[in-house]
Formats: C-alpha cells, sequence, structure tokens
C-alpha cells in the first residue's frame, strides 16, 4: 500500500495577543505613536473649526480668541500676566493685545500709582464676541468628548491635569535642551 507523502498541514498559529491599551504611547516606534505627535494632530484637526469659528465668524485669529477668554475669567489683567496664563510669549502677546484695541474689543488703562503698567478688560463689544463664540467652541469640545464614558472623560481629565504639571516641572528641570533664539531663526547664542 502507498504512502501518503503529504503531510496535513498543520493550523495557522493564532494571532499574537494584540499590544495592550497604551502600548503604542509608552513604546513608540513611529510618529503616529508619539504623545505630543497625536496631541498635536487632534488640535490641528479640531482647532481647525475653533479658528473657522473665530476668523469667519467673529473676525479674530484663535490666539486673540485665547485672549478674550482669559480676560472674561480675569478682568483687569496685566499683559504679562495674561501672557504668563496663556503660555504666549511678550510679542506674540502684543501683538494680539494691538490688534484687539484697534478692533474695539478690549481696553488699556493705565495702574493708578504706576501709569507704566497697565491691565486689560473687555469691552462691552468684546464681551459680546465672547458670549456669542464662547458656546459654539463648548459644543465643540463637547461633541469630541461624546463617544466617551464618564469614567473615560474623568480619567482624561485626571491625565491630562497630570502631563500638564509633568511638563512643567520637565521645562524647568531640562536646562540640558538647547534654547531657541526665534527672533534671530535659530539656536540661542548661549
Amino acid at each position: 500500500m502507498p504512502v501518503d507523502t503529504l503531510m496535513p498541514v498543520p493550523a495557522p498559529a493564532p494571532p499574537a495577543d494584540p499590544a495592550p491599551p497604551g502600548h503604542r504611547l509608552t513604546h513608540p516606534q513611529a510618529a503616529n505613536d508619539l504623545l505630543m505627535y497625536r496631541l498635536n494632530r487632534l488640535l490641528a484637526v479640531a482647532g481647525s473649526l475653533v479658528v473657522r469659528l473665530c476668523e469667519g465668524g467673529y473676525g479674530i485669529t484663535r490666539r486673540e480668541w485665547g485672549l478674550l477668554m482669559m480676560l472674561a475669567q480675569h478682568p483687569r489683567m496685566p499683559p504679562a500676566e495674561l501672557a504668563q496664563r496663556l503660555g504666549l510669549d511678550r510679542a506674540r502677546t502684543s501683538r494680539a493685545i494691538t490688534s484687539l484695541l484697534a478692533k474695539k474689543l478690549i481696553t488699556r488703562n493705565a495702574m493708578p500709582g504706576d501709569r507704566r503698567q497697565a491691565v486689560l478688560s473687555l469691552t462691552p463689544a468684546g464681551q459680546a464676541v465672547h458670549d456669542g463664540l464662547l458656546p459654539q467652541v463648548k459644543a465643540l469640545n463637547q461633541d469630541l468628548l461624546a463617544g466617551l464614558g464618564a469614567d473615560a472623560v474623568a480619567g482624561l481629565d485626571q491625565a491630562l491635569a497630570h502631563m500638564q504639571q509633568r511638563a512643567e516641572a520637565l521645562v524647568a528641570r531640562r536646562t540640558d535642551v538647547p534654547r531657541t533664539y526665534r527672533l534671530r531663526g535659530g539656536r540661542h547664542p548661549d
């Protein structure tokens, strides 16, 4: 009797277990795995809607919108504090302030006793822009979170707060990272 020389084909091996959730973030292999890249992409895509609302609907930039939001929360704020709270350099903040003053959306008033210092406040027109735009921006944010359950949203909120603190600590601690000198388009001369 002839011997069958064909061997049965073994069943394929089961696929390797997929990486646990978060593995891509903790062990990035490509740009799409990097946390800051993914956050930047999210901001670019979703932020484009905010830009369209700001520029198309209200004639302001997203940076100007940030200033209006901060001044609505904290009236009579000095420009330097405004820049610090928004994480902007003073030059960019100054340009945005100049633009908002020209649009008559904010006022700049000298502080009593020191005319070199000033505080910024919303004008009624600035308050109207804020009050009209804020519900629309809030709705966009809520749409982004709509697919997440309450526990995921709470976890995201905690994670973002923790990462913000870590980022601020890293910036303070990592003095070995070269500084930039943007006015000259390159490295700082230190």
